[in-house]
């Protein structure tokens, strides 16, 4: 035990002492960082600026009132999510930030503007709010309208004023969010809903589809209205006409339940497949590349006078699968950490997807997964050393392992996002090489204990025999001088070990 301890420090140490090591380890805590720091404070502003000129004053009104129903839609949107984020529906069941579907509405959105907007729901919600919720931000209107630009004519028709807007629209104009592109002009004339009265839109360049969309909108709405009271009807009763809305009532599942457990407790099951992949491909390699140095400096054949080659080889596998735990160690922790005590997007998703993983032996049923995939693929990273004698030989034998670890992989985990129990992740799960990432993958959304059970059992016993199938493959190829043949590989493979081997 006491030689398996020195060759696991030894290559802990060595493997730790790379510069490879310390980017691969500070890689998930400098994103966590990164991401905090951009949407604080380099995010950009999403707004843009339109103008609006309408001689007649009929239209700009009511296309100015959709803006402002929109944005305020979107404010109820995202505040009644917020609400059902920390549970804060209780507080005032009928109002309509506590129905997570009340801004698909009109009336809805109206009402929560007559009620005071968001600034009154949550003077209301302050006094009841968890000490651990995150502030709601009213997010930024979408839309700001300026007036047009100095110099620009508004008298002398379309034509004139869109040649005078050009150089306008190729600047930014200023905004209450500070400075944003001018990216909508729009003309009405005087005889709009006439034959000849058509309404101009002028872009920067960059046509907002939505933007456009909503203006197109309005003014066809005030045609409609222009007809209804043509052929008779009250004008009252053409506006009620054209606020009808169909009654439409949606359901959206607690977060962690049915299909929007992928977006929340499968976040961090999902992350550690593809930080499996690159920690193991990573350390794997630096392991595989020291392992063909002593092979071909002779070193192995100093460090095999001083321990057995079964001693070596649990000895690197140690040391590795002590790496790899102090990978996921400081990856959890800045996880969990920027969960609980940071602010911005990706803390609020990791939050989300930690409070989702509710049972304390999904943790450990990760830990195995994770250090289980870790290991087997070190494995075959030793395997390849193991019979190279030098970098080249390895590369023609790691290219076609990785491409069959890899792409099984890839696919599984885009079929895993749509549909996380298909036919593909469920016979994957049963796979040794690819359980570990299968079942990650699946982790989150509701696996049984009874497979949970079953897979790590597998996982035990393909470990257990991959080890002794390497240390075979260790001890006939280390040992010999040169590149031995796959004759006499196979041949010590089928031998039974030596005595104390």
């Amino acid at each position: 035990m006491r030689d398996v301890l020195l060759v696991a420090t030894r290559e802990f140490r060595q493997i730790v002492a790379t510069r490879g090591f310390w980017v691969m380890l500070l890689v998930v805590p400098l994103a966590i960082a990164v991401s905090g720091f951009a949407s604080k404070m380099i995010a950009p502003t999403p707004g843009v600026a339109y103008t609006l000129v309408d001689p007649a004053g009929k239209v700009a009104p009511q296309i100015e009132a959709r803006f402002e129903r929109d944005h305020q839609r979107r404010v109820l949107r995202e505040l009644s999510v917020w609400v059902d984020r920390w549970k804060l529906a209780a507080v005032d069941p009928a109002a309509p930030w506590a129905q997570r579907g009340s801004w698909v509405a009109d009336t809805e959105v109206a009402r929560f503007v007559a009620q005071g907007g968001a600034d009154a729901a949550l003077a209301k919600l302050q006094p009841k709010m968890p000490a651990d919720a995150t502030p709601f931000e009213v997010p930024e209107p979408l839309t700001y309208k300026v007036p047009p630009p100095t110099g620009v004519p508004l008298d002398r028709g379309p034509e004139a004023f869109g040649e005078g807007l050009a150089p306008a629209l190729k600047e930014d104009v200023t905004t209450p969010a500070g400075e944003v592109p001018l990216a909508l002009a729009i003309y009405i004339p005087e005889n709009f809903g006439t034959p000849a009265g058509v309404a101009r839109v002028w872009t920067n360049g960059q046509p907002n589809a939505g933007l456009i969309g909503t203006v197109h909108e309005e003014l066809t709405a005030a045609l409609r209205q222009q007809m209804l009271e043509a052929n008779g009807l009250a004008p009252a009763a053409a506006m009620q006409v054209q606020a009808l809305n169909a009654p439409l009532q949606i359901t959206d599942p607690p977060a962690g339940e049915e299909r929007s457990v992928i977006a929340t407790g499968s976040l961090i099951p999902i992350a550690l497949v593809y930080l499996l992949l690159i920690t193991a491909l990573t350390t794997g390699s630096m392991m595989l590349q020291g392992l063909v140095e002593e092979r071909s400096n002779k070193l192995l054949e100093s460090v095999l006078a001083c321990v057995s080659p079964s001693a070596l080889l649990q000895g690197k596998l140690l040391g590795l699968g002590g790496v790899g735990l102090g990978i996921i160690t400081v990856w959890v922790g800045c996880a969990v950490g920027a969960a609980m005590f940071s602010t911005g997007d990706l803390a609020d998703a990791l939050r989300v997807s930690v409070e989702a993983i509710d049972e304390p032996w999904m943790y450990a049923a990760m830990l195995l997964y994770f250090l289980s995939g870790y290991l087997i693929l070190s494995m075959v990273f030793l395997a390849i050393g193991s019979l190279s004698d030098s970098m080249q030989d390895a590369q023609s034998y790691l290219m076609p392992v990785l491409m069959l670890v890899m792409l099984p992989v890839f696919i599984m985990m885009q079929a895993s996002l749509t549909d996380s129990d298909s036919v593909l992740t469920r016979v994957l799960s049963w796979i040794p090489l690819y359980t570990p990432f299968a079942m990650l993958a699946r982790l989150g959304t509701g696996v049984s204990l009874a497979e949970v059970a079953g897979t790590s059992a597998l996982l035990v016993v393909f470990i257990a025999l991959e080890l002794r199938f390497l240390g075979r493959l260790f001890e006939a190829s280390v040992l010999n001088a040169g590149k031995p043949s796959w004759r006499e590989v196979l041949a010590k493979l089928s031998a039974r070990p030596a005595a104390g081997a």
